[in-house]
């Protein structure tokens, strides 16, 4: 989307400024070569409002993309030259890991040693703004995009494994992409490239372990309590960053947190809620507009529509096929919202309030790894294993052993907690960080809820006080009486009654029987006025039908053959999933076909 993108050596088949052409998304974008040397070149694609800052000292230049929130601007440039000075260096990494743990931000931070050319890269704990890179043991390239090493690499085609990833969950596991050779760099990670050698070490400064939980010996109120006052610092500290704070509020329990986060600590602030008849229920918007009224902030609706193609091509473009369509009808809401206020405005979100205050673990008892490599699928696939198996020829039980892999290398032993590791850092950090990085094409977007000091204290609270919404029930009533004397939106009834916690243990019930949940669910929803419409439409799959016809690519991927028999039971299937193919199939497209055939075919899709 926007972000750092460089390379070593310097060299290569066309000038570096060209190739940062590509990843100039909008006529507010601009391009600079920030840094050239014989051994490398970095450059940023960004418009002007976006955080890059350059820095640097008689040893070493520093570009650092992001924001942190915990530190004085006066300090921070000294501390960063200091940070990136460890980074360059063989033994900075128990300096770092502290450093890390103890810094509020989402950045990417890029060094460069002014005397040997050794180039280092650090991101922070939770790898907040998504980052590629490609090694062949000659050229080093990285970028916040992924479509840079496609177009720059020699890459020469797409992962089998990481596509059937995607279309399994929706995201790739680890550092795995849909391309092949190109990684995703993995959170709180030094890498570093020697020039001379041309040797690539990547470094894990720190990995989360969810088995062991520091605060379980503490009471849910002390807990709740300690979580609130940790939570006001980190909206506190995001406040006043850019021109205006505009909270995304919903009626969801998240972001009417962050509502009251910056009310309880008298922040200035506008509450935009959006409205849609086919994505949004009108419940979520009644209830919106009601905590707004009740808290006293400004608020504002926005309507938006189905998606568009200039849309729908700009997420497969700038996105590459990692995210879902589907959502694309958001950019209406971005675009309203920077007409409204400017692209210096911050978007805070209530992203990450699903990771760390409900309970993650599985519903019922997990045996062994086995038994959880099937409890993730269940839980989490798009497309069934046996339809991903069909559609990209890899046998089901290949897939289950890449997701075998992908848990041995975490630190828990405990099933229960792997699968909350599983849930942070796959679907977390490879699929939902993803999202929220398609806000920032149009101005920066954060959530307290990732800080990292309410992050590492709430994820060391026990699962037994998470269970049923009981730790967040404390904490939002801790936080803000009021925001939890509103519905929740899935419940319909107040979150701090004792009918939320009744309905939310009937929940918990229903979850350990998923057919009976399957049965009850859509007649809960009905009652309470939570659907929408969720038919797909019929262009949708005639678009789909005439890319797998006139896209030869595709068949080199995907199998034509299964892919049609999908499009022909889509009245099987859910919209998510066909949307979600729907990617894929795009930016397999995208990347065989010229710009100008994709958008006139989409504009006459969807008009």
């Amino acid at each position: 989307m926007v972000g750092i993108t460089g390379r070593t050596p310097s060299c290569g088949h066309r000038s570096f400024a060209g190739s940062l052409e590509s990843l100039v998304h909008t006529d507010r974008y601009e391009a600079d070569v920030v840094f050239d040397s014989p051994s490398s070149s970095i450059g940023t694609t960004a418009y002007p409002e976006y955080p890059i800052r350059i820095l640097e000292d008689g040893d070493c230049w520093v570009c650092f993309e992001g924001r942190i929130y915990d530190r004085d601007a006066d300090s921070l440039e000294r501390e960063l030259l200091e940070v990136a000075a460890h980074v360059l260096a063989a033994d900075g990494d128990e300096f770092l890991t502290e450093w890390l743990l103890e810094t509020d931000g989402e950045f990417l931070l890029v060094a460069v040693d002014k005397d040997s050319g050794r180039l280092g890269l650090l991101n922070d704990p939770l790898a907040r703004l998504p980052t590629y890179y490609f090694h062949d043991g000659a050229t080093f390239l990285f970028s916040r995009e992924l479509r840079y090493l496609i177009n720059e690499a020699p890459i020469e085609g797409f992962d089998p494994m990481g596509v059937a990833q995607c279309l399994l969950f929706g995201y790739s596991l680890g550092d795995r992409t849909l391309v092949d050779g190109a990684n995703r760099l993995r959170p709180g990670t030094k890498l570093t490239v020697d020039p001379n050698r041309g040797a690539v070490t990547e470094t894990a400064l720190h990995r989360f372990d969810f088995e062991d939980h520091s605060y379980a010996d503490r009471s849910r109120s002390r807990n709740a309590a300690e979580l609130v006052d940790r939570f006001e610092r980190a909206c506190r500290q995001r406040s006043g960053c850019g021109s205006h704070d505009v909270i995304s509020l919903s009626g969801g329990l998240d972001s009417r947190a962050v509502l009251a986060g910056f009310v309880t600590e008298g922040l200035p602030t506008t509450a935009a809620t959006m409205s849609s008849d086919e994505f949004v229920s009108p419940s979520d918007v009644n209830i919106a507009r009601k905590l707004a009224t009740k808290l006293d902030v400004e608020w504002r609706r926005y309507e938006v529509g189905p998606p568009n193609g200039s849309d729908l091509n700009r997420i497969i473009k700038t996105k590459n096929g990692q995210i879902g369509l589907l959502t694309s009808f958001i950019l209406e809401f971005f675009r309203q919202l920077r007409e409204e206020y400017d692209v210096g405005l911050t978007y805070v979100t209530g992203d990450g309030g699903d990771k760390v205050l409900p309970d993650l673990t599985p519903a019922r008892p997990i045996a062994d790894e086995s038994d959880l490599v099937e409890y993730i699928i269940e839980e989490n696939f798009f497309l069934s294993l046996e339809q991903v198996a069909r559609i990209t020829g890899l046998s089901a039980g290949a897939i289950r052993r890449s997701v075998r892999d992908r848990l041995e290398m975490y630190p828990e032993t405990d099933p229960a907690a792997a699968y909350v590791h599983f849930l942070v850092y796959e679907r977390g950090v490879n699929f939902l960080f993803e999202g929220e990085d398609r806000n920032r094409f149009f101005f920066w977007s954060t959530t307290p809820f990732y800080s990292i000091d309410f992050f590492r204290y709430a994820m060391n609270c026990p699962p037994s006080q998470k269970a049923q919404y009981n730790l967040y029930r404390s904490f939002l009533t801790e936080l803000e009486p009021s925001a939890a004397a509103l519905p929740h939106p899935d419940y319909g009834v107040p979150v701090a009654s004792t009918r939320h916690q009744a309905v939310a243990f009937v929940d918990d019930l229903l979850s350990r029987y998923p057919q009976l949940f399957e049965t009850v669910r859509p007649i809960v929803k009905s009652i309470n006025g939570l659907e929408t419409d969720s038919r797909l439409r019929p262009d949708t799959v005639d678009c789909i039908r005439t890319q797998v016809d006139q896209c030869e690519a595709i068949d080199d991927v995907l199998s034509t053959d299964e892919l049609h028999a999908f499009l022909d039971a889509n009245a099987d299937h859910d919209r998510v999933s066909v949307y979600r193919l729907f990617a894929l199939t795009s930016f397999i497209d995208d990347i065989h076909s010229s710009q100008s055939v994709l958008e006139s075919r989409r504009d006459a899709v969807f008009g």
